[in-house]
Order: structure tokens, then C-alpha cells, then sequence
């Protein structure tokens, strides 16, 4: 029990730390669209494949990295269909549901992708 809250504060410490610099980043950077960016670190799946990997091996990690490539593939789509959205409808609810649901798509879809790909490749 002691190791997993260890590990959950671990994770918390690094996931916030690294939100607190994207925030002062957004704060400090003249250039929006540059500092959306930075609030895209992926802080959060870097700590869990550093936690995964030392606990768990490297091929578990990589399970970890192949779908967080997944969901960023989804959060790419995501914004794509928000800006499409947002010049069509003008509409911002609109506009991030449909996004929402659009990245949920493409998540599934790239992680399906992966894992018929590497079934294909596995001896």
C-alpha cells in the first residue's frame, strides 16, 4: 500500500509541476499559439513511463507510449475539428463536443491501427 501512494504522489507531484510551468509559460510567452504548445506537454505520460518502466520493463512502458502516440494522434484530430467547428458554427460548445468526440474516434482508430500492426509482427 505504501508504494502505491508513493507512486500516486509521485505522479501528482510531476503532473502539477510540470502544468504549474506550462501555466507561467502561458503567462510569461507573448505568442499564444506558441505557448499552446508548451500546454501540451505530455508531463503526466512521461511520469508514468518513467514509474511503469523501472516497476514493470521496458515492453510495458512501451505499451504506455504506443497509446498515449495514440491519444496525441487523437488530440491532433481534436483540435482540427475544434478550429474547423469553431470558423463553420461559431458555436465553442459545439464546436468541443464535436472535437471531443472526434478525437475519441481517432484515439480508438490509431490504437486499432497499432494493435493490428503489431499482431501482423509478432513471431
Amino acid at each position: 500500500m505504501g508504494k502505491n501512494i508513493l507512486d500516486l504522489m509521485l505522479r501528482f507531484v510531476l503532473g502539477g509541476l510540470a502544468v504549474a510551468l506550462c501555466y507561467i509559460l502561458l503567462i510569461l510567452i507573448p505568442w499564444k499559439s506558441v505557448a499552446g504548445i508548451f500546454a501540451a506537454f505530455p508531463a503526466v505520460m512521461v511520469s508514468a513511463l518513467i514509474i511503469t518502466g523501472m516497476e514493470k520493463g521496458s515492453k510495458e512502458a512501451t505499451n504506455i507510449a504506443y497509446g498515449a502516440v495514440a491519444g496525441n494522434i487523437g488530440g491532433l484530430v481534436c483540435v482540427m475539428t475544434v478550429l474547423l467547428g469553431l470558423a463553420l458554427w461559431q458555436n465553442v460548445t459545439l464546436a468541443i463536443s464535436i472535437g471531443l468526440i472526434a478525437w475519441f474516434v481517432a484515439s480508438a482508430v490509431s490504437f486499432s491501427i497499432y494493435t493490428a500492426v503489431t499482431k501482423e509482427h509478432t513471431p
